[in-house]
């Protein structure tokens, strides 16, 4: 790993003087520019600034969620938001979806455009946030100047986007220490750009130790907010804890702090005072679905149902103008309203799910909170044939069922007394989850309603235990240098567990490893390069995965193979 060096980590959002604009007029014409603003007469006024400036390719977004959708399709090298964009959501909302998103090139420039008024709380903030900050009322020049030099500063990043672009996150992140080492001003955006790259492959150790040697510099909220990640995944709660309180006490702007304080007080067990911090996240940022569905899920175990009702409400608007939408978030907001007593609501949702998906599992999730809701209601009968239909609709699936569907379909055998089908289903649904902490909840509660709440706590342990020593095993044959022995049974294993996405990434890397130890072999790469593509299905952001697959590409060009497409 590149040495980081003594360097000025000064940021460019802060500078206040405006530098002379540049000599030379810089050619802004084949520029793709986004310029966002709830107000038309400004974005207009805007539009004509840098068109006399030569900007031809301008698109214009009056509101977060369309800007989202637009940055989306099309890689912008300029994004100019105001603000304020109304409706609860501002710029810097906008900059931190779609960066944790990673629609965001490299060397796209993105810059917030505020009242003087409003400069201190947004250059608070803006640490973790935009290129530049531009001040209203601002001139024509000012604007050029600042975006002149934003555009320059980023130039050096265009090989980084085309790494990435290729999904060799490990040649940006060589190329990123190439930047480093030249010890320039850049060198700082570098480094940061190598954490963002570090954070998105999944090497949390090195997060943590280059963010280390940052802070031990200077303190810079982005460089504590990486820390404070990779300790999370490190299992390094109280460390974590410690860096998202500081962040929010000094930045209360920057909205990502506090769902990873969320999310790092209910891995500790403190479900309250995770729900007390999503509820505040809310109410300054509103229009994020995944915070919202978090809230809703968080809201509903802790016995909250009203504002579990609400949140997974607005969950499932926002999730009507997105790419995400989930017919788990409809089955989530009908199981609440049943909790709830609102029968007429839960079957209001029912019906959505089968209107709006589909597709097999949703039928297989549909039919089940059927069933549950004629049994509330005294139709026994009505409630058999429904979950029989769940059961048959389960069988045809060549896939383990998602969490959401096996347990739907598991608590309604369960109250139809048919404990043994239930706790299989349930059985097959941990074992491809067995690390996800919110499914162990979600399991519990199934038993608990059922009245077997220890006899769910032990078949949780006993799941987790099982693969957990059959995945180090496995581990160990490889450390062993028994890589051959090591890639069958991970191969086994995922037969067993087609879902896991930690036995997936492991029986990859067995995989590769053997490979590159003892030669070419055809159906240990073809199991390599099938594994990849489920674990792209299952968790297109996952770091390891991104990783094993620049690897699994290397291993093709060392011995001369051809590799698949889709990889």
């Amino acid at each position: 790993m590149a040495e980081i060096r003594a360097y000025s980590f000064a940021n460019p959002v802060l500078e206040q003087e405006v530098a002379p604009m540049p000599a030379g007029a810089a050619d802004l014409s084949a520029l793709r520019i986004l310029v966002v603003d709830s107000v038309p007469g400004m974005r207009a006024a805007t539009c004509a600034q840098l068109g006399n400036f030569g900007a031809t390719r301008i698109e214009q977004a009056s509101q977060a969620g369309d800007a989202l959708a637009l940055i989306r399709r099309v890689g912008y090298d300029v994004i100019l938001s105001e603000y304020d964009l109304g409706n609860g959501f501002d710029g810097l909302n906008l900059f931190e979806e779609a960066r944790r998103q990673g629609l965001l090139k490299a060397s796209c420039v993105f810059m917030i455009v505020t009242a003087e008024r409003r400069a201190t709380r947004v250059i608070g903030a803006a640490e973790l946030a935009p290129d530049a900050i531009v001040l209203k009322p601002y001139t024509g020049e000012t604007l050029y100047s600042k975006l002149v030099r934003a555009i320059r500063r980023k130039v050096r990043f265009r090989p980084i986007d085309e790494a990435i672009l290729a999904h060799d996150f490990l040649l940006a992140i060589r190329l990123c220490n190439s930047g480093i080492d030249a010890g320039d001003d850049d060198a700082p955006a570098f480094v940061r750009m190598k954490v963002h790259l570090l954070l998105r492959v999944g090497d949390w150790t090195a997060v943590r130790d280059v963010c280390r040697e940052v802070l031990a510099l200077t303190d810079l909220a982005w460089a504590r907010m990486a820390l404070g990640k990779a300790q999370y995944h490190l299992g390094g709660f109280e460390e974590a804890l410690t860096v998202f309180q500081g962040v929010i006490a000094e930045h209360e702007l920057v909205i990502e702090a506090y769902d990873w304080l969320a999310r790092t007080l209910r891995s500790r067990g403190d479900t309250g005072g995770a729900l007390d911090v999503l509820k505040r996240a809310a109410v300054r940022s509103p229009y994020v679905l995944e915070r919202q569905r978090d809230l809703g899920d968080l809201a509903w175990h802790h016995g909250d149902l009203a504002v579990a009702e609400t949140a997974l409400s607005e969950t499932v608007r926002l999730a009507r103008f997105s790419f995400r939408r989930d017919a788990a978030d409809l089955g989530r907001l009908a199981e609440v309203q049943l909790a709830r007593g609102d029968m007429l609501s839960a079957r209001r949702s029912v019906a959505e799910i089968r209107k709006e998906f589909r597709e097999s599992p949703a039928a297989v999730l549909a039919d089940a909170l059927d069933a549950t809701i004629w049994l509330r209601q005294g139709e026994k009968q009505k409630a058999r044939e429904a979950l029989n239909q769940s059961l048959q609709g389960l069988a045809t699936q060549l896939v383990p069922p998602a969490p959401a569907v096996g347990l739907a379909v598991a608590n309604a055998c369960m109250q139809q007394q048919q404990f043994e089908v239930g706790e299989n289903i349930v059985r097959t649904v941990l074992k491809n989850r067995h690390d996800d902490p919110v499914l162990h909840a979600r399991v519990a509660e199934v038993f608990r309603c059922a009245g077997h709440e220890e006899q769910g706590r032990q078949l949780i342990e006993a799941a987790v235990q099982d693969i957990v020593a059959l995945n180090n095993e496995a581990v160990r044959l490889a450390q062993a240098g028994e890589l051959a022995v090591a890639a069958e049974q991970f191969v086994r294993a995922v037969a067993d567990m087609p879902a896991n996405i930690q036995v997936l990434v492991n029986a990859i890397n067995a995989l590769l490893a053997c490979v590159n130890r003892h030669g070419w072999h055809d159906g240990y790469m073809q199991h390599a390069a099938e594994y990849l593509e489920r674990a792209r299905a299952l968790d297109p952001d996952n770091g390891r995965a991104l990783q094993l697959a620049e690897i699994y590409r290397r291993t093709c060009r060392r011995h001369e193979k051809a590799i698949p497409g889709r990889l």
